[in-house]
């Protein structure tokens, strides 16, 4: 199937689906449903010399007609930031992952010890001794509807939650595509349907403006770092079990290695450890100048991980650790670093290699949000 045919069988198909079931289900099943249902906001089609990928992301309340995303990777394993290895699992035929989990066993014990509150959406767990999570063969199909994925590169991890992917040989033809589409939603319950998911949150949390994908980015692009760590502040507290934000501080050295650093955001947790963090988003900052300008995300693991570097660095010296407690009031010994990203960047394998000594965390921001709401339900 042609990459342009592959974009309007799409767009037909999960139009009609999604926009039946919001019509449909909400009202006349509102009180069967398990929590509030939820819809993606954007269809990213990707094309690879050999496979076309299909994925919704974003997280709505609301259904709305999907935009559309069209989008080039040099290999499948690029676009699931593979590299070379061991799989977990191989993929002959057809496969489908529903509600599960796909893990390296070192990235499955860092869920567990990281986020405590992942393990409400582990679901099925496929964990193995592989040093990537698949080995794509052609000719097949491969479904991941509502999976979280997790694997390491040393002691730097990436996780990620995918709500709906599909990935097909681009040898199989449109009317067997729509075929294996159509009988997968046939087979689904009625009160679950594909592509959406249902939260047994509050409804409250589910109110804030800051609920939303940064895929889109829609109003992103006004916003300071300091207006979304403020908007955002309650979805990060609550997934990284979190009792404080101190956004942008001012890290000073008194080590004499050069100039001050100001990183993100650093998280006090429940147990008392921290998580120091930047945001590979484009948001507004001030310059030197006074003047507001976009930050750059062109290659955010690759010009993140210098920064992680550094502040793992400035915590080693007992000066700047006690310069911090005094100006901020936090005791921040070996804290954990994290970059978030925006839902659209692809990490491929060397990135995470990058970031590997640092032992950083690697998420996307609809992953946060996932676990936002796996922490509140």
């Amino acid at each position: 199937m042609k990459p342009t045919e592959f974009v309007k069988v799409n767009g037909r198909f999960w139009g009609e689906h999604l926009g039946g079931v919001s019509e449909h289900l909400p009202g006349s099943h509102r009180t069967e449903l398990a929590g509030q249902l939820l819809y993606p906001r954007l269809m990213v089609l990707t094309e690879t010399p050999d496979w076309n990928i299909l994925e919704l992301v974003g997280v709505s309340r609301e259904y709305r007609s999907l935009e559309v995303r069209r989008q080039k990777a040099a290999s499948v394993e690029e676009y699931f930031g593979l590299g070379a290895g061991a799989p977990v699992v191989t993929l002959p035929g057809e496969n489908v992952f529903k509600d599960a989990t796909v893990a390296t066993e070192v990235g499955r014990r860092e869920l567990a010890a990281r986020w405590p509150g992942a393990v409400k959406i582990l679901g099925d767990e496929y964990v193995g001794a592989g040093e990537q999570l698949f080995g794509f063969a052609p000719g097949n199909y491969s479904v991941f509807d509502r999976v979280l994925l997790a694997h390491t590169a040393g002691s730097a991890v990436r996780v990620r939650w995918t709500f709906f992917a599909v990935a097909i040989h681009r040898s199989e033809p449109a009317g067997k595509y729509l075929d294996f589409l159509q009988n997968y939603i046939n087979a689904a319950p009625h009160l679950d349907p594909v592509g959406t998911v249902s939260v047994p949150v509050d409804p409250a949390a589910l109110r804030d403006d800051a609920f939303t994908s940064t895929y889109l980015a829609h109003g992103l692009q006004d916003v300071t770092v300091d207006e979304f760590l403020s908007n955002h502040e309650g979805i990060l507290l609550s997934a990284f079990d979190a009792t404080r934000l101190i956004s942008r501080p001012h890290l000073e050295r008194h080590d004499g290695a050069g100039e001050a650093l100001t990183p993100d955001f650093l998280l006090e947790r429940a147990d008392g450890t921290h998580v120091v963090g930047d945001l590979a988003l484009p948001l507004l900052e001030s310059g030197a100048n006074g003047k507001k300008h976009r930050r750059s995300v062109t290659r955010p693991v690759h010009d993140g991980a210098g920064r992680l570097a550094e502040y793992e660095e400035y915590f080693k010296v007992a000066e700047n650790r006690a310069f911090v407690q005094t100006k901020y009031g936090v005791d921040v010994q070996d804290p954990r670093k994290l970059l978030i990203v925006g839902t659209q960047d692809i990490v491929t394998a060397e990135d995470l290699t990058q970031v590997a000594p640092t032992g950083a965390e690697i998420l996307d921001y609809d992953t946060v949000l996932r676990l936002h709401l796996a922490a509140k339900s």
